[in-house]
């Protein structure tokens, strides 16, 4: 039996209801994603049009360390929209509810935690970034004023995650919206009305995610009166296991892939300030382009855990295949935007000539990223909309020793650009593996069963023998 061939891919391309789904639920992420870039830009822009460079290369590191923290609590987002995605497929109103809330409690006690052991966690920062004393001073002014709005930035992540899994776009959407467009304004008020510096940039963001949260809770009490909860006790304890067990996988898959953000930023700060400030400048381009593809890869997430849900093969694999048809036009239409306007992008950023200087021998690298990067994304949304973590895992950890780390030690006489080779060696590599893990669990049922798969096989052939 052929599981999955080409016609199959032509029929599900054809079918312009499948299209509109996937859009429904793409357009709106596509759209609040790519500001969550502009933040990171505008960030970078309001400190790279100061006298000096380490302002640019402060919020550049101080941002990709509490990004590592966010990064690593993914799973509540993840976890969520895959778990309430299959539940919301099932009919299941009551697991729709208890997810929402045990993500919540683990989100609360994570940002606790995280709070407490604050101290430590900054002498750990000092110590894996060698920068220059004024950089590390503006870090730790930014970090220390940052890290108090993790605990709505975590409830946000649950909720935005919470109404992807209910095929809710619109809701997350606002959130978004208001996150990040609240940040870019205050940051502007602070930096240049106030004459703030880095943390200026940090307050602005707790604001915002605490605004955002205000608005995603209305909507959310609204929502939750059809919802009921029962069986408090027993049975939330049972759920509670299995999302520490998933996210226990996840967890690892994330710490993996921050190893790799890790080293080329602590790499970037022992080759020098400047060096450290265009990585900054490329991890930016790298956020837009991963914010972009997520928009597609939340309305996989979501469709294949409903389809999941509902035990539909027709509808798992038309999910798959809409959705990397508009991940790889995604992917193209921004090679081919960065390849006409990098310069003038890089331009926005910063005005420091020496930085710009420095970032021109890169421009091939942001042009070339979308086109190997789009894979780990689009395949992404599938394991998390299936809830197969442990894929996700797998597919991370092989891409970090098979991929990263061998050309990240053969090619340290190359300096940074051979520290961007290991990154693409990263990126390809993470491609290959989740290809051929989801090939594997496919053929192995391990999604929707292969019983099912042949009663709708059989079914359609049937249904086209008898045609008149």
């Amino acid at each position: 039996m052929s599981i999955w061939s080409l016609n199959d891919i032509k029929k599900d391309l054809s079918d312009k209801q499948q299209h509109r789904s996937t859009w429904r639920i793409a357009a709106p992420m596509l759209l609040s994603n790519m500001t969550v870039p502009l933040v990171g830009l505008v960030d970078s822009g309001v400190m790279g049009h100061l006298p000096d460079s380490h302002h640019l290369a402060a919020v550049g590191l101080g941002a990709a360390l509490f990004t590592f923290i966010v990064w690593t609590m993914g799973f509540l987002r993840m976890i969520t929209t895959g778990l309430v995605a299959q539940a919301y497929g099932a009919s299941n109103h009551q697991d729709i509810r208890q997810w929402l809330f045990l993500s919540s409690l683990l989100a609360l006690s994570v940002a606790i935690i995280t709070l407490i052991l604050n101290p430590w966690i900054i002498d750990l920062i000092l110590w894996w970034v060698e920068g220059s004393a004024a950089v590390e001073e503006s870090v730790l002014l930014y970090w220390n004023t940052r890290i108090w709005g993790l605990p709505f930035t975590l409830l946000n992540a649950v909720m935005i995650g919470w109404f992807i899994g209910m095929q809710n776009a619109r809701v997350p959407f606002a959130m978004l919206l208001i996150i990040n467009l609240f940040n870019v304004g205050l940051d502007l008020l602070f930096v240049q009305g106030f004459g703030m510096a880095v943390d200026g940039v940090a307050i602005a963001s707790v604001i915002s995610e605490i605004l955002g949260f205000i608005y995603g809770a209305i909507c959310l009490k609204g929502l939750l009166n059809k919802f009921p909860l029962q069986e408090k006790f027993q049975l939330a304890w049972a759920k509670l296991k299995q999302l520490l067990r998933l996210n226990g996988d996840l967890l690892i898959r994330t710490l993996s892939l921050e190893l790799v953000f890790f080293t080329i930023h602590s790499r970037g700060a022992e080759l020098g300030d400047e060096v450290m400030a265009v990585n900054a400048v490329l991890l930016n381009f790298l956020l837009v382009i991963s914010n972009g593809l997520d928009g597609f890869a939340n309305a996989v997430e979501a469709q294949v855990g409903r389809a999941l849900g509902r035990d539909k093969w027709q509808d798992f694999r038309a999910s798959i295949n809409v959705g990397g048809f508009w991940s790889i036009v995604t992917s193209l239409a921004f090679c081919l935007t960065f390849l006409l306007f990098v310069e003038t992008f890089i331009g926005w950023i910063t005005d420091i000539e020496s930085v710009r200087q420095q970032a021109e021998p890169y421009h091939i690298y942001i042009i070339l990223i979308p086109l190997v990067a789009i894979w780990g994304f689009w395949l992404d949304g599938i394991f998390v909309g299936a809830s197969a973590i442990t894929t996700m895992r797998n597919s991370m950890i092989l891409a970090v020793i098979v991929g990263f780390i061998p050309l990240y030690f053969f090619t340290k006489d190359y300096g940074n650009h051979g520290l961007w080779w290991a990154f693409f060696a990263f990126l390809a590599t993470r491609a290959i593996t989740s290809f051929w893990l989801l090939y594997r669990g496919i053929k192995a049922g391990r999604y929707i069963s292969l019983s099912t798969i042949e009663v709708y096989k059989n079914g359609l052939v049937l249904g086209k023998a008898t045609k008149p």
